[in-house]
């Protein structure tokens, strides 16, 4: 991150003493803003002082924005000046990121019923001349942006023993919703997109193999970083839509996008970031996972998921709220125990 320091009326011997106190400050920043490219972010810090105290202001150019953060109040010495002014941005690159989270996840979600809107009438064709190929074929491509949320429900199948690793691919996943709304296409609740109504085939999918007798690892012990049940394999996806991408990972900002976490955090790899997230996320009853996903990744309204889990609103706002909590107070334990 590209920096500069400009003081203003500050005599030459506190400027060293600003330096340095700033570069103790300036890590907490940078690990906020580790989603953006580091030759993107330029901050100034400027300092003033006149005889009512010192006054620190912060400018963060990023290529989404300009953030600006400043002291509220004049401040006898420079450390306090500077303390309130890395509050204020710290929230300030909070509340952006967040907002940024909620737009990408806003159009991916529009793009996804639009894609489906667009394809409704020829799926609805298909169905009356039964052309079961044809629905297949063309619904399969429909299903790109659904592909997430089918690896994470693999995932979390795996963590609490319903799959075995290696049993279900993706692909695998996608194929039977596919099928299912073939035979079913016809009695699908009409208010609801079709979009949502494939999740929830999915999830039926998942939810029927509850009754197999797959023995689940504890997660209370020590889950090693190459433990088969994190990895679930694309399948068709990989040779036949190349074009979709890779299948994202599971971060700690789409569970709790507002939230700031300490440094020992950030000496866990990616990999064990996700893996501890999906092994604490398993470990909260499904509804209430699935209501915490649906709201935070697939951009659901409450009301949306109410409607899928047939609960009302109110149940659904307090099951995402309690999840976050609940995530919040595993990390919290997670992080002591890193640092004891």
């Amino acid at each position: 991150m590209v920096q500069h320091l400009i003081f203003h009326n500050c005599p030459d011997t506190v400027k060293e003493g600003i330096r340095d106190y700033w570069s103790r400050k300036q890590p907490r920043i940078a690990r906020l803003l580790q989603t953006f490219p580091e030759e993107q972010r330029h901050l100034r810090l400027m300092v003033d002082r006149n005889p009512d105290g010192y006054q620190a202001r912060a400018v963060l150019m990023l290529p989404t924005q300009v953030l600006v953060a400043q002291s509220k109040t004049r401040q006898d010495v420079y450390q306090a000046a500077i303390d309130e002014a890395v509050d204020i941005l710290a929230e300030e690159i909070r509340r952006h990121k967040d907002k940024l989270r909620r737009d990408r996840t806003h159009r991916k979600k529009q793009q996804q019923q639009t894609d489906f809107a667009t394809a409704l009438e020829l799926l609805e064709q298909d169905i009356r001349q039964q052309r079961r190929e044809f629905f297949f074929d063309l619904l399969r491509p429909v299903l790109r942006n659904l592909r997430n949320h089918a690896r994470r429900e693999l995932v979390f199948a795996q963590l609490e023993g319903k799959v075995s690793p290696d049993e279900m691919t993706v692909s695998d996943l996608l194929d039977e919703a596919i099928l299912r709304a073939w035979e079913g296409f016809e009695q699908r609740p009409p208010q609801q997109p079709l979009d949502q109504w494939i999740s929830g085939l999915m999830h039926e999918i998942i939810d029927e193999r509850e009754a197999k007798a797959i023995p689940a690892i504890s997660l209370e012990t020590e889950i090693s970083e190459d433990d088969p049940r994190f990895r679930v394999a694309s399948g068709w996806i990989l040779d036949n839509e190349p074009f979709w991408g890779d299948l994202e990972s599971l971060t700690l900002e789409d569970i709790l996008p507002q939230h700031e976490v300490e440094e020992p955090w950030e000496a866990y790899s990616l990999d064990e970031k996700e893996q501890w997230l999906f092994a604490q996320l398993s470990k909260l009853p499904k509804l209430q996972r699935r209501a915490l996903m649906l709201y935070l990744l697939e951009g659901w309204e409450v009301e949306e998921i109410a409607m899928l889990q047939q609960r009302s609103v109110t149940e659904v706002r307090a099951d995402i709220e309690a999840a976050q909590t609940f995530l919040k107070d595993q990390l919290w334990q997670q992080i002591y125990q890193r640092q004891n």
